[in-house]
Protein backbone atom coordinates (compact mmCIF):
# COMPACT_ATOMS: atom_id res chain seq x y z
CA UNK A 1 0.00 0.00 0.00
CA UNK A 2 1.26 3.44 -1.21
CA UNK A 3 1.36 5.83 1.55
CA UNK A 4 0.22 9.71 0.21
CA UNK A 5 2.82 12.95 1.03
CA UNK A 6 0.48 13.64 3.85
CA UNK A 7 0.54 10.45 5.49
CA UNK A 8 4.29 10.31 5.03
CA UNK A 9 4.59 13.60 6.44
CA UNK A 10 1.98 13.23 9.44
CA UNK A 11 4.25 9.88 10.58
CA UNK A 12 7.92 11.49 10.08
CA UNK A 13 7.03 14.94 11.80
CA UNK A 14 5.67 13.09 14.69
CA UNK A 15 8.90 10.95 14.70
CA UNK A 16 11.20 14.00 14.48
CA UNK A 17 9.58 15.71 17.48
CA UNK A 18 9.82 12.88 19.64
CA UNK A 19 13.42 12.20 18.72
CA UNK A 20 14.69 15.37 18.86
CA UNK A 21 12.61 16.47 21.63
CA UNK A 22 10.35 19.30 19.92
CA UNK A 23 7.63 20.87 20.13
CA UNK A 24 4.77 20.03 17.69
CA UNK A 25 4.33 23.66 16.57
CA UNK A 26 8.53 23.51 15.95
CA UNK A 27 8.22 21.28 13.15
CA UNK A 28 7.61 22.19 9.55
CA UNK A 29 8.38 20.71 6.40
CA UNK A 30 11.52 23.07 6.23
CA UNK A 31 12.76 21.58 9.62
CA UNK A 32 16.47 21.32 8.78
CA UNK A 33 17.68 18.85 11.02
CA UNK A 34 21.31 19.88 11.12
CA UNK A 35 20.72 23.56 11.76
CA UNK A 36 17.05 23.53 13.49
CA UNK A 37 17.71 20.30 15.57
CA UNK A 38 20.79 19.46 18.11
CA UNK A 39 20.55 16.32 16.53
CA UNK A 40 24.28 14.77 16.03
CA UNK A 41 24.97 12.14 12.99
CA UNK A 42 23.84 9.24 15.22
CA UNK A 43 20.62 11.02 15.52
CA UNK A 44 20.25 11.42 12.06
CA UNK A 45 21.46 7.37 11.29
CA UNK A 46 18.48 6.77 13.84
CA UNK A 47 16.24 8.52 12.55
CA UNK A 48 17.08 7.02 9.03
CA UNK A 49 16.90 3.28 10.44
CA UNK A 50 13.33 4.39 11.86
CA UNK A 51 12.25 5.50 8.10
CA UNK A 52 13.88 2.57 6.26
CA UNK A 53 11.91 0.13 8.60
CA UNK A 54 8.61 1.82 9.10
CA UNK A 55 8.42 2.41 4.98
CA UNK A 56 10.42 -1.12 4.12
CA UNK A 57 13.24 0.78 1.94
CA UNK A 58 17.03 1.11 1.62
CA UNK A 59 18.73 4.21 2.11
CA UNK A 60 21.82 4.40 0.10
CA UNK A 61 24.68 5.89 1.96
CA UNK A 62 25.45 8.46 -0.67
CA UNK A 63 21.80 9.95 -0.77
CA UNK A 64 22.04 10.74 2.92
CA UNK A 65 23.92 13.86 2.38
CA UNK A 66 21.12 15.32 0.36
CA UNK A 67 18.27 14.38 2.86
CA UNK A 68 18.94 17.49 5.35
CA UNK A 69 15.19 18.59 5.71
CA UNK A 70 11.93 16.95 6.47
CA UNK A 71 10.22 17.89 3.18
CA UNK A 72 13.37 16.41 1.34
CA UNK A 73 13.09 13.09 3.48
CA UNK A 74 9.14 13.16 3.02
CA UNK A 75 9.69 13.58 -1.00
CA UNK A 76 12.28 10.66 -1.03
CA UNK A 77 10.05 8.12 1.27
CA UNK A 78 6.73 9.18 -1.27
CA UNK A 79 9.11 8.32 -4.50
CA UNK A 80 10.58 5.53 -3.38
CA UNK A 81 8.42 3.81 -1.25
CA UNK A 82 7.83 -0.38 -2.06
Amino acid sequence: MAFTKEQIYDRLAKEAAQRFSLKAEKVSPNLNFAKDTSADSIDVVELVLEVEDEYNMEIPDEELDSLTTLQKVVDYVYVHQA
